[in-house]
């Protein structure tokens, strides 16, 4: 197979494991607010046991709270979180797969109104990208002492929890990353200055964990080779605090890297290239050779090139963390040949988002992950069929789901081509087209009745005579508000992707600042254009949760052909100019080749047609021709109109009525 290298067993220490791919620390906001599991995390865990993992690092768990990150992260900083960890030990277990956890403090990069407390740090180094933006205590002897020894307590906390494995989280910023920096360590004392003296910090927790857990345990240590960041950690430095690690007694390295102030180098978008630490962690594995193993994270979801990555560079293991989120079979569906049918991460930043807002963690690819109990895949009791109209995300998905349950589904499309507005999307991020490859697939695979080129009416449905109709037509572009004199070249967002791409030069004006309009304006500025986005509103990309938003907005504000007018009205639009006014005063933009519509409206007509119509008929609608949002509504709203239909199905059938139904 061209992933032989990937399922060959491993061992970190004395830890046998059944492949080469860890499932990395992610937070998910699954946890109880005293940082214990909950019954929801644990079935997450299972889940993905189940699905093939090998070793499940659980996320970043605090040993303290001064350095909590989020309300519902998970803690090891007390004897009461043993219990669950326990039970979620054996949980994985039971399917073959190892846990680890990996303890952590946030350092200067804790948010104070997560933790209720002034967080701690080697040094007063404010960190300016969080929101209020705290300023942390220097740390004293005493603290120091004291964090080691809670390190030290956590570590014991893994071990009689029954976990197989302990793992430091010394990158991304954090407490111990923060003491081996530069860039925010700036003490005079033996913890500062020399890379020896920075290293000795994170050094002293290792052997204090080390002293607990006993040599024969597997101990691992998160590291971000670079900091990409003006005197920051470069991996010259971090190559040789490997070496520091491995002569410590270290088992695995696993490389990352970024800080907050770095931030869309730690979670990458679809925008950056596959296995981008690919080239430090080799760097590190050449220097500390069979010492310690070495892995390596962010974007090797692809199983060929994650395969290639360990042939060519020598690494011992691949981490996986939004592959195994999107998909939790993803090892299972490999060693099975079924590639095509794993659920592919995006890349869409959304389970970021949702951890930033202190939300359950889901999944926009998969509407399953992080509700593994609530949407099961049961088969429905009865026969059924169902019409969805629109071969969007919203569509397809329903589609998958009921076909999956036993449910014979017909899917209507008005257009020749699956995908909806992901189509117009993938343009921009790439990886949105992945979603549309594989819910294409699943089409086929499950024998949808897909009707392409055919819109689907009122005298449609009669003559099918279903059992229930899903409409997900999607939206349309938005109306113009503006006076328009003469014959300007005038686009809605849709209209603006399909035209020809060569076609787009000169200056164009995008009246609107959601999150579609900024995609297309980096994508129209990309083609040779200047772009003016132009809306009233103060924050643009409004509709879109932080940190995402954030990334886009640095990706557009990062173009010189990309002007943004806050603030700001259109007043008129005509033959090659558009009126603005701001605060009162009045802007003519001249020599302007086209203007484009921003903003969606839902595409409702149909739905609307149907209730007036067809009442007794079970109709629902769903995604975003209910109100225009993400591919995360939509996703979520398909499998939990799925669930709807079963459920009712089988209370049908319980009440003995006539007919499947």
């Amino acid at each position: 197979m061209a992933v032989d290298l990937l399922l060959r067993e491993g061992r970190i220490n004395g830890m046998k494991l059944r492949n080469r791919i860890i499932t990395g620390p992610m937070e998910k906001s699954l946890g109880n607010r005293d940082g214990s599991l909950t019954t929801r995390y644990i079935d997450y865990l299972r889940e993905r046991a189940i699905g093939g993992a090998s070793l499940i690092q659980v996320e970043s768990t605090y040993v303290d709270i001064r350095g909590m990150g989020h309300l519902f992260q998970i803690g090891c900083h007390g004897d009461h979180v043993i219990p669950a960890l326990t039970r979620a030990a054996r949980a994985v277990h039971a399917e073959g797969a190892k846990i680890g956890l990996e303890l952590y403090m946030g350092g200067r990069q804790t948010p104070s109104y997560m933790s209720q407390r002034q967080p701690i740090a080697p040094s007063v180094v404010l960190c300016n990208v969080l929101n209020p933006v705290p300023t942390p205590r220097e740390m004293t002897g005493e603290d120091i002492v004291e964090v080691i020894a809670s390190f030290a307590s956590a570590a014991r906390r893994v071990v009689d929890a029954g976990f197989d494995m302990v793992h430091l989280h010394g990158a991304h910023g954090y407490l111990l990353s923060a003491f081996l920096s530069p860039y925010s360590n700036k003490r005079t004392d033996k913890y500062g200055g020399s890379l020896v003296n920075r290293a000795r910090f994170p050094l002293e927790v290792l052997a204090a964990v080390r002293g607990v857990v006993g040599r024969s345990f597997p101990v691992g240590y998160r590291l971000t080779a670079d900091e990409y960041i003006a005197g920051g950690l470069t991996v010259r430095d971090t190559i040789e605090f490997s070496k520091m690690l491995a002569e410590a007694g270290i088992d695995l390295i696993d490389v990352s890297g970024g800080i907050y102030e770095s931030g869309s180098m730690i979670i990458q978008g679809p925008e950056a290239p596959k296995g981008g630490f690919v080239k430090n962690a080799a760097s590190i594995k050449n220097e500390v050779g069979n010492l310690v193993c070495v892995s390596v994270a962010q974007r090797l979801n692809d199983p060929d090139f994650a395969n290639d990555v360990m042939g060519r560079e020598g690494l011992d293991f691949i981490s996986l963390t939004r592959a195994f989120h999107a998909d939790p079979h993803y090892i299972r569906k490999i060693e099975q040949n079924r590639i095509a049918d794993i659920i592919p991460c995006i890349a869409c930043h959304h389970c970021t988002n949702l951890l930033e807002a202190n939300q359950a963690v889901g999944c926009a690819a998969n509407p399953h992950t992080a509700f593994e109990r609530r949407h099961r895949k049961d088969k429905i009791s009865a026969a059924a069929h169902v019409v969805v109209v629109g071969g969007g995300p919203a569509g397809m998905h329903t589609a998958r789901i009921l076909s999956e349950q036993g449910v014979r589904v017909s899917l209507f499309e008005t257009t020749n081509t699956l995908g909806g507005q992901m189509l117009y999307s993938s343009r921009v991020a790439g990886d949105y087209g992945y979603l549309v490859t594989y819910l294409t697939g699943q089409m086929k695979k499950l024998n949808v009745e897909v009707h392409l080129n055919t819109p689907a009416d009122l005298g449609t449905i009669r003559d099918l005579s279903p059992d229930a109709v899903i409409v997900a037509t999607g939206a349309r572009g938005s109306l113009p508000f503006w006076p328009i004199k003469g014959n300007p070249r005038l686009f809605n967002l849709f209209s603006a992707f399909d035209r020809p791409e060569e076609e787009w030069r000169g200056r164009v004006v995008i009246a609107g600042s959601d999150s579609e309009s900024c995609f297309l304006a980096r994508y129209i500025a990309n083609r040779g254009a200047h772009v003016y986005i132009v809306d009233p509103k103060i924050v643009f990309s409004e509709n879109k949760l932080s940190p995402g938003r954030d990334l886009l907005m640095m990706a557009v504000e990062a173009l010189p052909s990309i002007e943004l007018r806050k603030e700001t009205t259109v007043e008129e639009i005509g033959d090659g100019y558009v009126l603005l006014q701001k605060h009162g005063n009045f802007e003519k933009l001249d020599e302007i080749s086209a203007i484009v519509v921003g903003g969606r409206i839902a595409n409702n007509d149909l739905y609307e047609q149907l209730i007036e119509e067809l009442a007794p008929l079970q109709i629902y609608n769903i995604g975003d021709c209910v109100e225009p949002r993400d591919v995360y509504c939509a996703s979520h709203e398909a499998a939990d109109i799925a669930e709807r239909i079963r459920y009712q199905a089988d209370a049908r059938l319980a009440k003995h009525s006539p007919g499947a139904w």
